[in-house]
């Protein structure tokens, strides 16, 4: 269990969640960066060492980590229990038999964090675990909840760790901004209960799918009534596209509708924008609907722009006073993103997130894995490390994965 090297002071005892972070899903964001071959003196116990350290440093930074959650999930006791760290060895398997296997199954890495989603989250807010492969290369697992960070707050503290580890002091010293609860002050959330769809992870099933730099210009091209078509947009609309295909094979078509809820960024939506180091649950959605096949392509990436069009300075003033919203979220929970009423895909970018920064002395990831979300109709875009294509991750029923891994329109563009 590690601890912060300084003891938070009285003052900053509590931690309050924001609005934003009473919304968020109860449940842990993973993930795994790999890293071939270290050569350091000292070997696996100096890296040890040092890593804990570091970790130990980066916590009296990012004090609320090292709390607790309270029972009612209405604040952080930031009396340092500390951060479980987990030391494991992979035995007889090297790094490279390990990465290459193709595609590589997201569900393997469940075994390289400390939490599985599937588990619900506890008090304890974040778990690292460090794996040893016996070629002497690691991959650091990591777990965090999402009841205090979004996916930006995790890489923030990933990286600042990483530059503490290495001696970057001019990066290390600068802190995080912990001002959500100040943007977004919490409000009374009681009959509205935020939630996934953490299901039985038997009845779904979580797959990586690579779409290379030359492929995503192909599906932009796709798009040639729409000026300036963006990577994410032009596959958001191509996975969105084969999804109603497959899932239609399973539905009622007469009696479904269907909904796109695109995650949204808040920090440079604020006029003026916040700072990159600003911590905590600073995003939103849009929901994009459609009927069937009632909205072609190029309709679903002009109401997409539409939509995150709405999303300025007036709306998060709106956010801010938290009513409308809440009532919103309660109306949606209730009617249109039932099952039985819509079948709805939620699609969150990581794209341009600094995924491969995370440099503790031996040099930057060789890749980065996100274990599987237990969550049906979910897809996550990373960049790969060479940052023109994108990894998506997509979590299905496994009726639906098993029609999307047959579609031939699908087949065509994903790489090999």
């Amino acid at each position: 269990m590690i601890k912060p090297n300084n003891p938070t002071p009285n003052h900053l005892a509590t931690y309050q969640l924001s609005f934003l972070d009473q919304l968020s899903p109860a449940v842990y964001t993973n993930c795994v960066m790999f890293y071939n071959n270290i050569n350091i003196i000292g070997g696996v116990e100096t890296i040890l060492h040092n890593l804990k350290t570091s970790l130990s440093h980066a916590l009296t930074l990012f004090y609320p980590l090292a709390g607790r959650l309270k029972k009612d999930a209405s604040c952080i006791e930031c009396n340092d229990m500390g951060v479980p760290f987990i030391e494991a060895k992979l035995l007889n398997c090297n790094l490279s038999e390990f990465l290459s296997q193709n595609p590589i199954d997201p569900i393997q890495l469940n075994n390289l964090i400390p939490f599985e989603t599937d588990h619900g989250v506890s008090e304890i807010l974040l778990g690292i675990q460090i794996n040893i492969f016996s070629c002497g290369s690691i991959a650091i697992g990591s777990s965090i909840s999402h009841i205090i960070a979004d996916g930006l707050s995790f890489f923030m503290f990933l990286n600042k760790w990483a530059a503490i580890a290495r001696g970057d002091a001019s990066f290390a010293c600068l802190p995080p901004q912990f001002e959500a609860a100040s943007l977004f002050p919490p409000k009374n959330i009681s009959g509205f209960h935020p939630r996934v769809d953490v299901e039985n992870k038997n009845n779904f099933i979580s797959k990586r799918f690579v779409f290379n730099a030359s492929t995503i210009q192909n599906l932009k091209q796709k798009y040639v009534n729409i000026s300036n078509v963006s990577r994410v947009e032009a596959l958001s609309t191509f996975i969105w596209n084969r999804f109603v295909a497959v899932t239609q094979l399973q539905v009622d078509y007469s009696k479904t509708s269907y909904a796109m809820v695109q995650l949204v960024n808040l920090r440079t939506r604020f006029e003026p924008s916040l700072s990159e180091s600003s911590f905590g649950n600073l995003y939103r959605f849009v929901i994009i609907k459609a009927v069937g096949s009632e909205k072609n392509d190029d309709q679903i990436i002009k109401q997409m722009r539409e939509e995150l069009s709405h999303i300025d300075d007036k709306y998060i003033k709106n956010l801010q006073e938290g009513t409308q919203h809440l009532e919103f979220m309660k109306k949606s929970g209730k009617g249109l993103l039932k099952r039985e009423t819509t079948v709805a895909l939620s699609v969150s970018s990581w794209c341009r997130f600094p995924l491969y920064e995370s440099d503790f002395g031996w040099g930057k990831p060789t890749w980065v894995g996100l274990a599987p979300l237990w969550c049906n109709n979910v897809v996550t875009f990373l960049d790969t490390k060479s940052g023109d294509g994108i990894e998506a991750y997509i979590s299905l029923s496994r009726n639906d994965m098993a029609n999307l891994e047959t579609d031939k329109e699908f087949l065509a563009f994903v790489s090999v």
